[in-house]
C-alpha cells in the first residue's frame, strides 16, 4: 500500500493510543487548532510527528475508543 506520508517514522513509537494521540486524533491533525503544536512547534526548527503517529495508528490499531466526559456523573 502507499501512504501519503512516510509512517515508517514513527513505527516503533505507534503501539498505544496515548492521550496526546488522541487529542491530535480529535482534532483532525490540524496543528492550526493544537495547543501542543502552538507551545512546542509553532516557532521551531523541529517538526511535529503526532500526524504521523495518528495515522500509523489508525492503521494499525483502528479509531480510537473515545469516551465522552461530559455530562457523566457519578451515582
Amino acid at each position: 500500500m502507499n501512504y501519503r506520508y512516510n509512517v515508517s517514522c514513527c513505527e516503533t513509537t505507534s503501539k498505544i493510543w496515548t492521550p496526546s494521540a488522541i487529542d491530535c486524533y480529535k482534532l483532525g491533525c490540524r496543528c492550526s487548532v493544537c495547543n501542543l503544536h502552538k507551545a512546542y512547534f509553532e516557532n521551531s526548527i523541529f517538526k511535529c510527528k503526532m500526524k504521523e503517529t495518528v495515522i500509523e495508528l489508525v492503521r494499525k490499531l483502528g479509531a480510537p475508543n473515545i469516551i465522552e466526559e461530559e455530562g457523566v456523573e457519578d451515582e
